[in-house]
């Protein structure tokens, strides 16, 4: 390996490392200072938490062009969670989550189908991929191609892979509800929602898996198409 490839590799861990520090301080940092916070600090936090759960978020900036815009944007995430997924179950077994791994300690039920759950979000996934091919197609646009992933050892370690997957789903659930506000076609909606809503179930039970609330505030907040490519970025390497 030359020096070159090291420095390469080096910035994509650190891009990676910023990926989970970045979106787990986030969307944990609340729970981790509330852990340590004195009674009445906490007791003011949980108020201004109630306060803000109770307003609704508001929509990001349009950077979208058109609908085929925004199904490439949904379809670049889509390729990221299928990879994702796919690479990460050839690499870790069952025995590695369940016998051995951050799942050891939860027991029956969850245990008895958390494999197999995961494969089935894999499965999702990939059809998720499929149909936004379809339905691109359909309206005379142009898909854009996979990219190349570099997940490192969020693929190869249990617990990074879990951790990883929570942040993944999060970030998927906030990318569709970024841009579904702009979709113009109404046929479109529909579909576009209904995928939301099966990414949102996917990050609750990763949520659980983790250990962490599934549905830790009344809303979600969106993320504009910047954000969510931001974040994705740690993984995208062409």
């Amino acid at each position: 390996m030359t020096s070159e490839d090291t420095n390469v590799d080096s910035a994509t861990d650190d891009s990676r490392r910023r990926f989970l520090a970045g979106t787990a301080g986030a969307l944990g940092g609340v729970a981790l200072g509330g852990a340590f916070a004195t009674p009445a600090l906490a007791h003011e936090q949980d108020d201004e938490d109630d306060e803000a759960d109770e307003t609704p978020p508001e929509a990001v900036e349009n950077e979208f062009d058109d609908d085929v815009g925004i199904l490439n944007y949904a379809l670049t995430l889509e390729y990221l969670e299928a990879a994702f997924y796919e690479t990460a179950l050839d690499n870790i077994s069952e025995s590695d989550l369940v016998d051995d791994g951050p799942l050891a300690e939860f027991g029956d039920p969850v245990t008895d189908s958390a494999y197999e759950n995961l494969e089935t979000i894999r499965d999702h996934e990939q059809t998720h991929v499929d149909t936004l091919v379809s339905v691109i197609e359909s309206l005379d646009g142009d898909p854009v191609d996979e990219p190349e992933f570099d997940f490192g050892s969020a693929v190869e370690e249990p617990e990074e892979f879990i951790a990883t997957a929570v942040q993944l789903e999060d970030t998927g659930v906030s990318a569709y509800a970024g841009a579904a506000p702009f979709i113009e076609g109404d046929s479109l909606v529909p579909p576009a929602l209904s995928i939301h809503s099966v990414e949102a179930r996917h990050a609750a039970f990763l949520r659980v898996l983790d250990e962490q609330i599934p549905f830790p505030e009344a809303f979600d907040d969106p993320r504009s198409r910047s954000e969510v490519l931001d974040i994705a970025s740690a993984f995208i390497v062409d």
